[in-house]
C-alpha cells in the first residue's frame, strides 16, 4: 500500500497556507501540516486556508510547546496562552492534531522535566479533546532539550491515554540515532523524513534540515525499524531550511515527493 505522504508548511514557509495547499495537490501529496506561525499573524490567510481545504487535508498544525518552570513544573499561564489561539486555529482549518513539543530548557535534567510535561500534556489533551482535537507529542532531540531521545518521550507519554506520537528524522540523528527498541510505534501517528548536513550533533538545528537523501542521516535504517516494529502511518516532509524558502515552491514540493518516495520504496 502507497503512505500516505503530507508537506510540512515549514518546507516552504514563505508561501501562504492556501497556496500551499494547492501545491500539494498538484504535486501528488495527501495533504499538508499547517504553521501555527503564519496562522495566527494572518486572520485573512486563516479564511482563505478553510474556504479550500478539503475534510482531512490538513492533518496537524504545529507545534504548542509544554512550557515549564525553571524547577520543571508547569507554566500554566503560558501553556493555556499558547493553547487555546491554536485550538480554534485547528478548529478553522478542519485539523485534527494538534503537535506538542517540550520545552527547550538548558540545565533542566529530565527527571525534573518529565512530570511537569506530563502535566502539560494531560491538560493540553483534555482542551483539546474538548473541541474534538487530538494532541500528538513530538521530542526535540537537542542537546538543551531535557526530553531528547525515543526513550525520554515514551517515559513521558507512558500510561497516558489520548496522546499519540511524532517523531522527526532530524531529531532522532541528534539525539545519536538511538535503537527504537521500547518506543511505542503503535502510538507513533506521523514521521517527519528529512535529512541533516555533516556537524557536530550538538550543532544540528531544524534550519539545517535538508530533503530527505541530501544528507547523512541514516535514513533507511530508521524506516527499515520503524517498518519491523509495525508502522505504517502517515510521513510528512519537513525541513525549517530559509534555502529552500527562495526556491520555487513547486519544484521543491516535487523534488521532495520524489526524495520520499525513494527513501519509502
Amino acid at each position: 500500500m502507497t503512505p500516505a505522504i503530507y508537506l510540512n508548511s515549514a518546507t516552504l514557509m514563505t508561501t501562504p497556507t492556501q497556496d500551499l495547499l494547492e501545491i500539494a495537490r498538484k504535486a501528488g501529496y495527501a495533504g499538508i501540516e499547517a504553521r501555527a506561525e503564519r496562522l495566527l499573524k494572518d486572520a485573512a490567510e486563516v479564511r482563505a486556508t478553510a474556504e479550500v481545504a478539503r475534510p482531512n487535508e490538513v492533518l496537524s498544525l504545529n507545534g504548542v510547546p509544554l512550557t515549564l518552570r525553571p524547577d520543571g513544573q508547569m507554566n500554566r499561564e503560558v501553556l493555556d496562552a499558547d493553547l487555546q489561539p491554536r485550538l480554534h486555529l485547528c478548529k478553522e482549518i478542519q485539523t485534527g492534531y494538534l503537535l506538542a513539543i517540550p520545552p527547550r530548557a538548558p540545565g533542566l535534567a529530565p527527571q525534573q522535566a518529565i512530570p511537569g510535561t506530563r502535566e502539560a500534556l494531560e491538560l493540553a489533551r483534555d482542551r483539546a479533546a474538548a473541541m474534538g482535537i487530538r494532541i500528538a507529542f513530538e521530542f526535540l532531540g537537542f542537546a538543551d532539550c531535557p526530553i531528547n531521545t525515543p526513550e525520554l518521550a515514551a517515559e513521558t507519554v507512558g500510561g497516558i491515554d489520548g496522546i499519540e506520537l511524532v517523531l522527526d528524522s532530524c531529531h532522532w540523528h541528534a539525539s545519536g540515532s538511538p535503537s527504537l527498541r521500547g518506543f511505542p510505534v503503535g502510538r507513533l501517528i506521523l514521521v517527519h523524513l528529512n535529512d541533516a548536513p555533516a556537524k557536530p550533533l550538538q550543532e544540528v538545528e531544524d534550519a539545517d534540515r535538508l530533503l530527505p537523501g541530501d544528507g547523512v542521516i541514516r535514513l533507511s535504517d530508521l524506516v527499515g525499524e520503524l517498518e519491523s516494529g509495525g508502522y505504517s502511518g502517515s510521513w510528512s516532509l519537513e525541513t525549517f531550511n530559509p534555502s529552500y524558502w527562495m526556491e520555487d515552491p513547486r519544484a521543491v514540493a516535487d523534488r521532495g515527493l520524489a526524495a520520499m518516495a525513494r527513501i519509502l520504496k
